[in-house]
């Protein structure tokens, strides 16, 4: 099952070389299985992958091989991991595997040495000259180098005899021996710089084979930059926030003379953090109501005494919710008009003076003018003069008389009560 795989570092080499330093090699139930696209890769061979017929297809020069993608094959992620044998099988190729050192060690019969035939005259030592990787004064750019020494005219090694050194320190415990190759993975990152390594082991014939070389290994790791001078050293809330909760402060801790504001998911003003202490600040945040921010972010944007600013957010969100309240509380007009009170003229009382212009009054009969008109008074009664006898010659016609000047009187507002006829005597 795909729940029961488990992953680990692992070094594949081919011939002593590495062609995977650092594979991410799937274990199930104790049996290593490597990923094979990625392993064609790294040896120049082409895969393929039968969907109709669950198969997996390797081709390397002119050998084809498939492996079966059902049973002890596993698919993790669109990557197909396969069984140790299963394809050092499909790439033609021998493989050795060593637990202890989580290597696997993967041998070509096209490029491997030939063997010593049985009449050849034994000899104590072997001096041939063993391959070494990383070879003798080469650069890498490695932490975790595999370094590996092979001795291709040795035959079979003898583990037992194994002894290596890396910069004088003794790492037989952690090597591990693989047909005529030794393996070793340093288990600590090593330093930038110059490093020397020495192996010395026998073989089923009785020789020793030795070799030592050293290397530069060229990575190092960065340093953290130092801390600033003024440290923001905490923020938080001081209260819990729970739904209808509209008001809360925010509290920053950091060095004196700090400047900067608080800002709320939801919320459109900023606050401004004020002094609380020598080394703490407060914002005092109000919630308007109508905000719904079930995960809204507290945020503080910070500028320092040297002028650097930081914009620090709370790890934690916060929920915000708060009520609509209704317009006419909120102090907005209510969205229903309120029926208007009409003022009718009432017979003998005089239209109220406070009313409103913005008030609308009911139908009245139309004024005749703003002004009121003048009384009308009997005019006196003329007195008939004699008429004149006419005389023969012209004469120029009298101007005619103005007319009386009349007085214009206010207009009482209120009409007069008619004056109640006398009630017949029974």
């Amino acid at each position: 099952m795909i729940l029961a795989l488990s992953f680990a570092a692992y070094a594949v080499t081919m011939d002593g070389r590495p062609v995977l330093p650092h594979a991410r090699a799937a274990v199930v139930d104790g049996h290593v299985l490597l990923p094979v696209r990625a392993l064609g890769e790294a040896l120049g061979a082409d895969v393929g992958y039968d969907g109709s017929a669950h198969t997996i297809t390797v081709q390397r020069g002119a050998h084809v091989a498939t492996i079966r993608a059902r049973g002890a094959v596993r698919i993790v992620r669109g990557s197909a991991y396969a069984p140790l044998r299963a394809v050092a099988t499909a790439f033609g190729l021998g493989v050795a595997y060593d637990g202890h050192a989580r290597t696997v060690a993967l041998s070509d019969a096209r490029t491997s040495a030939t063997t010593v035939p049985s009449n050849a005259p034994q000899t104590a030592y072997s001096y041939a000259r063993p391959t070494t990787l990383p070879s003798d004064g080469a650069e890498v750019h490695d932490p975790y180098p595999s370094l590996s020494a092979r001795f291709a005219d040795a035959g079979s090694l003898d583990p037992s005899t194994l002894r290596v050194t890396l910069d004088g320190r003794d790492v037989s415990g952690d090597a591990s021996v693989i047909g005529d190759q030794v393996l070793y993975t340093p288990r600590t990152a090593l330093a930038a710089g110059r490093h020397s390594v020495f192996v010395a082991v026998g073989d089923v014939r009785g020789g020793t084979n030795q070799a030592s070389w050293s290397f530069t290994d060229t990575f190092a790791f960065v340093n953290a930059p130092p801390p600033t001078p003024y440290p923001i050293q905490a923020i938080w809330i001081d209260r819990w926030i729970t739904p209808g909760t509209n008001q809360f402060d925010v509290y920053v801790q950091g060095a004196p003379g700090m400047v900067g504001y608080v800002g709320v998911d939801g919320v459109g003003d900023i606050f401004p953090l004020r002094v609380y202490a020598a080394d703490a600040y407060v914002a005092h945040v109000l919630v308007p109501d109508g905000v719904n921010q079930p995960f809204a972010r507290v945020a503080a944007r910070i500028t320092l005494p040297n002028g650097v600013q930081q914009f620090i957010v709370l790890p934690q969100t916060v929920s915000l919710i708060t009520p609509i309240k209704p317009l006419s509380q909120a102090g907005y007009p209510s969205p229903t008009p309120t029926p208007t009170r009409i003022l009718r003229p009432t017979p003998g009382l005089r239209r109220p003076i406070d009313t409103p212009p913005s008030v609308p009054l009911a139908p009245q009969r139309r004024m005749l003018s703003t002004t009121p008109a003048p009384v009308r008074t009997a005019a006196p009664a003329r007195t008939p003069t004699p008429t004149a006898t006419p005389v023969a010659s012209p004469s120029p016609s009298p101007s005619p008389t103005p007319a009386p000047t009349r007085t214009p009187q206010r207009r009482p507002l209120t009409k007069p009560k008619p004056t109640p006829s006398p009630t017949p005597a029974p």
